[in-house]
């Protein structure tokens, strides 16, 4: 039915959802009921038999629920990836992989968009799209790399901040925000 998570997120790894819970609640329940959201659930609905309604709808919203249990980890990795000196001290550990070696990262901002959609069926039959874009952003202060082999293998402590936006057919459902917080001290790498 979706293709919301392209990554999903290893075992343990931190969600963006986790992120943006506040006491433990769904960072996404306020956009659930939003105008867009729903209206867009609605109209999809409709294109079912009348009976089918109720599990469209709870369908969608299952689903929508899923779109921000992406890794952390892999949205950090990706963006240091595109990073020079860090390839750099990547590419020289795999001559030596019985080595550590350690990359420090001045404080940046990693920024990634995804685009996942939920795609409503009646049999074999796509009856609608409902089209979503996530943008999140992490900024990093005070962060120490550890490389062995070629791959990264944890990252020291820093302090982080994120935000995330969820946008339904280009109208925004939900922007938030965390305030700065410390890292784990370590943050592990499968």
């Amino acid at each position: 039915m979706t293709n919301a998570a392209p990554h999903a997120p290893a075992s343990g790894a931190t969600t963006w959802r986790a992120l943006f819970a506040e006491d433990g609640g769904d960072p996404l329940d306020a956009c659930k009921n939003a105008p867009p959201l729903t209206q867009a659930i609605t109209n999809a609905a409709q294109k079912f038999p009348s009976a089918c309604w109720n599990d469209v709808e709870s369908g969608c919203r299952d689903e929508v629920g899923k779109l921000l249990d992406l890794s952390v980890e892999r949205v950090l990795f990706d963006g240091w990836m595109k990073l020079e000196r860090f390839k750099k001290c990547v590419e020289e550990s795999r001559g030596h992989p019985e080595d550590a070696f350690f990359q420090d990262l001045d404080d940046h901002e990693i920024a990634s968009t995804h685009k996942p959609r939920i795609e409503l069926r009646y049999g074999a039959v796509k009856v609608a799209d409902l089209d979503f874009e996530i943008e999140l952003a992490l900024k990093v202060k005070g962060v120490r790399l550890e490389v062995r082999g070629g791959k990264v293998v944890c990252a020291t402590a820093g302090v982080f901040s994120a935000n995330a936006k969820l946008s339904l057919h280009d109208q925004v459902l939900v922007e938030k925000e965390t305030p700065e917080f410390a890292a784990p001290a370590k943050i592990r790498f499968a």
